[in-house]
């Protein structure tokens, strides 16, 4: 889990090719040993679904956790002494290679802090999604990027939950983020349920999930929950000057999962160059709606045939990203000019 499993055992962990030699201690991850150290390497879902942190093992013993995906990280490349870092416990020093991070303009390192927080406010924004804030008490603020994400430590639980922020920093605010509960699911149960005045741990800030470019067309696509990180993105590039044009395009199932929707067409009523098109996949005959319909994907593809000089950030079910990203990929855009994070 990336609240760290305080242990008086230490091993070492010297980061090839760079050199760098790290502490691990028992029962940490060798990726959250490397980000707490404050070098950059890369890295997505932290729980090893994906395999953006892929790296090789070539000195010592480790542990591989059984989270692993067998499509993340296959059975020959297991066997030649690759991991994922988010999933490799250390049992003696190690030497890693891990590839180089390069740097990408706009996107800034923050360390990681772990944290304890307190329920300020849980509110039900829809019949599955909560809007939850909290007010950090140690350390009481933690820099950050709007659209990164934070883990939650879940009591009887081996590993934490990972959720987007959604707001821009500003020092001393609360954190907030949106939970939609997962039937069964013991995380979003469990965020669901925190009452005001309930505490809380966990760690972070994560992921590479920035604003980059505000000298440019921008385009925002979320569905469901994934509306948190765009929401603090939009903040942040509404915080300070911006004289292109930017779209929201948010997608729902029916009129009952819809929410902030008044704060979007307020800023809409604020600035001219925003556009917010909500869309609904699956809607109720009953329901009183005049906006778009359909998947989030083909409403994008009905108002866009080019993306030329635009960036694009993402945010929602595997199924959204991969379906908008063909979309994108089709009218002309690059991947480089394309965010998302991988949960």
């Amino acid at each position: 889990m990336s609240v760290a499993q305080q242990s008086s055992v230490t091993f070492k962990i010297r980061v090839e090719p760079r050199g760098a030699e790290i502490h691990c201690r028992e029962g940490q991850t060798v990726l959250d040993a490397i980000l707490r150290s404050g070098l950059a390497v890369p890295y997505g879902c932290k729980h090893g679904n994906c395999s953006a942190c892929k790296a090789k093992v070539l000195e010592g013993d480790y542990r591989l956790m059984d989270r692993v995906s067998e499509f993340a990280l296959m059975g020959f490349e297991r066997d030649d002494g690759y991991i994922l870092m988010c999933s490799t416990l250390p049992e003696s020093d190690l030497v890693v290679e891990v590839e180089e991070e390069d740097e990408e303009p706009g996107v800034q390192l923050f360390p990681v802090h772990d944290f304890a927080a307190v329920v300020r406010e849980n509110l039900a924004c829809t019949h599955d999604i909560h809007r939850i804030r909290l007010e950090l008490t140690e350390p009481s603020d933690i820099p950050y990027a709007a659209g990164q994400f934070f883990e939650f430590a879940i009591p009887q639980s081996d590993e934490g939950r990972a959720y987007s922020v959604a707001t821009r920093y500003r020092t001393g605010e609360p954190l907030e983020f949106h939970v939609k509960r997962v039937p069964g699911g013991r995380g979003s149960n469990y965020m669901c349920d925190l009452k005001p005045g309930d505490r809380v741990r966990g760690s972070g800030p994560y992921g590479k999930m920035q604003l980059r470019d505000r000298n440019k067309k921008l385009l925002f696509v979320a569905g469901g929950s994934g509306m948190a990180p765009i929401k603090g993105l939009i903040e942040e590039l509404f915080a300070g000057p911006y004289e292109h044009e930017a779209w929201f395009f948010y997608g729902a199932r029916k009129v009952r999962d819809l929410y902030l929707m008044d704060l979007w067409r307020e800023l809409e009523q604020k600035q001219s160059n925003f556009h917010f098109i909500p869309a609904l996949s699956e809607r109720d005959p009953e329901d009183a709606w005049e906006g778009e319909e359909g998947y989030i994907a083909d409403v994008v593809e009905r108002h866009f045939e080019r993306f030329d000089g635009m960036d694009a950030y993402l945010c929602g079910p595997p199924a959204l990203i991969q379906t908008t990203l063909k979309v994108l990929y089709k009218g002309g855009l690059r991947s480089s000019n394309i965010f998302y994070d991988e949960f």
